[in-house]
């Protein structure tokens, strides 16, 4: 195969190689454009946790070296990649048509992970594999792909966009960016809504499986909003901003009353002229999650774009913890019970 002759010339230019500028932080953007050869590999170094890749006019190849900060005796790691297909929809919405109405469209690369003296194939557009998301483990305390742009069409405007995310294999303390099918303890309960990325009143109206993310997609009408944090890099968007665009807002509101309570009200005139928000909150396939009846305190950070369900305590058994947490004063921020 054609690409087999093109890696095995790769694998000798590892080290030697690179065309286009390194990338040494979370994100990387770049332009094959730069690129002055077909065959060139620009090295990309993904020092954190959690982050995206954006290659435009994807030409010649990226070596990405995933170097997550991880305890010393944390040596090996597990890295999830998600291909970006189609633009994700709104974290909120009002119009539950907004939904993935857009068609996907073929990723323009190919990736393998790096072995030893071979490449193993995680993603191919016509691989057959409709999960969008791939995972492979370190070996060694390493990690690396390379993405292959296929062959250029023209002039045709092309994007790779992905999102990774490097975890510990091993974990020894509560994650709040990993969603698991057990429930929350009381700590864990207190840590989530302290430090996600959704936290809200709501009812789960509807429940969808997803077989391209390999999860359970809860749509969840939000009764009471109480933080919702803009995706990292984006402008902030009040929900005022939104009554011109009609469908969602997408803004961020700090822990503290008095930052909040205005924005509560600017959120109720648009509800009321709009109806209830409402939000995707992801559950892994395993767990079985569905709809249900009641009112819940719905947690959820983002991963991988997507909002993923940390704890989803009752109301009732939410009050109860925060008003006892708020009684004796040991609280870790303010905790909200109404």
């Amino acid at each position: 195969m054609v690409f087999g002759v093109f890696w095995t010339f790769v694998l000798g230019l590892t080290c030697a190689a690179a065309a286009g500028l390194m990338g040494d932080q979370c994100d990387w953007s770049g332009s094959g454009l730069t690129t002055t050869t077909e065959r060139g590999v620009t090295p990309v170094y993904l020092r954190c946790r959690e982050g995206s890749v954006s290659w435009m006019y994807p030409r010649g190849a990226l070596r990405l070296l995933f170097r997550p900060p991880l305890p010393v005796d944390e040596r090996d790691f597990r890295v999830c990649v998600r291909v970006i297909r189609r633009p994700d929809p709104p974290d909120l919405f009002y119009s539950l048509t907004v939904n993935e109405t857009e068609a996907p469209e073929r990723f323009p690369a190919r990736i393998f992970v790096e072995g030893t003296h071979k490449l193993m194939p995680l993603y191919a557009p016509d691989d057959g594999d409709p999960k969008e998301l791939r995972c492979f483990r370190s070996k060694k305390g390493r990690a690396a792909l390379y993405v292959e742009a296929e062959p250029e069409e023209g002039t045709k405007r092309r994007v790779a966009n992905f999102k990774y995310e490097a975890r510990p294999l091993v974990r020894r303390h509560y994650d709040p960016a990993t969603a698991d099918c057990r429930p929350c303890s009381d700590a864990e309960l207190e840590l989530a809504f302290c430090t996600s990325d959704l936290v809200s009143r709501g009812i789960i109206v509807g429940s969808e499986q997803r077989e391209d993310l390999d999860t359970t997609q809860l749509t969840v009408k939000l009764t009471k909003l109480i933080r919702a944090t803009a995706h990292a890099g984006e402008e902030r968007k009040e929900p005022t901003d939104a009554l011109d665009e009609g469908d969602y807002f997408r803004y961020e509101v700090e822990n503290t009353v008095e930052r909040s309570a205005p924005l509560k009200r600017r959120v109720s005139r648009h509800a009321h002229a709009h109806g209830h928000a409402h939000a995707h909150v992801h559950v892994a396939s395993v767990c079985g999650a569905a709809a249900g009846a009641g009112e819940f305190l719905v947690m959820a950070r983002r991963r991988l774009g997507r909002y993923a369900l940390v704890c989803a305590p009752r109301l009732a058994q939410w009050a109860a913890l925060a008003a006892a947490r708020s009684a004796d004063g040991s609280a870790h921020c303010m905790l909200h019970h109404y």
